[in-house]
């Protein structure tokens, strides 16, 4: 993505170095950006109150990020390859300790599997899911080690093979489109903070 869209690649380097270096700034923009998509009256964002915010849709978690994480207003949910590794444990919980953090989603795929040994302590913790990206046939031997299962395959085969896992992503495999598919899906942000009718107030 990076690669292809320049712009995207700069925006991405810009927010990392903002989200750095002036964290209370950062948290305070997307605090501001996320209270007027709120109050939009555009059907773009109707379902915007159904779902927490996800962030790193590019990246990931690092400890510098931890100073603007608390300071943001709003519901959000993270999905992480790094915070699945034993050197990040203090981060791990100290991150779950956030009051507005839904959850937490490791992400693993066949080059950090080996991370699984020492994270499937986890594995079923209230604001903690484990998440495989990879293609139907690795799942197949995993499916009791996690919750979610991204397919990364686009041929429509695999798509439908992947339907017989009940740990699917819907939008990988065909069934939700992918557009308001997080607001419709919960797998990925779901836990004891999203169980109240008041919960995303």
């Amino acid at each position: 993505m990076e690669r292809i869209y320049k712009a995207y690649s700069a925006k991405i380097e810009q927010n990392y170095q903002i989200a750095l270096n002036k964290p209370d700034a950062f948290a305070a923009q997307l605090n501001s950006e996320y209270k007027k998509l709120r109050n939009s009256k555009s059907k773009k964002w109707k379902r915007l109150p159904k779902l927490p915010v996800r962030l790193y849709g590019s990246g990931d978690y690092i400890p510098g990020h931890y100073k603007f994480l608390s300071n943001l207003d709003f519901k959000f949910y993270i999905i992480s390859k790094s915070l699945t590794t034993s050197l990040m444990e203090s981060q791990l919980e100290k991150v779950l300790k956030l009051n507005n953090l839904t959850s937490i989603v490791l992400s693993f795929d066949k080059d950090n599997i080996k991370n699984y040994a020492y994270a499937k302590k986890y594995f079923n913790s209230d604001k903690i899911k484990f998440a495989y990206t990879g293609l139907p046939y690795e799942f197949e031997k995993l499916t009791d080690k996690f919750n979610i299962f991204f397919n990364i395959s686009d041929k429509n085969i695999d798509k439908v093979y992947t339907r017989k896992f009940k740990e699917q992503c819907p939008c990988d495999s065909g069934i939700i489109k992918a557009q308001e598919a997080c607001s419709i899906c919960n797998k990925c942000w779901r836990s004891s903070l999203t169980k109240t009718n008041t919960w995303n107030v």
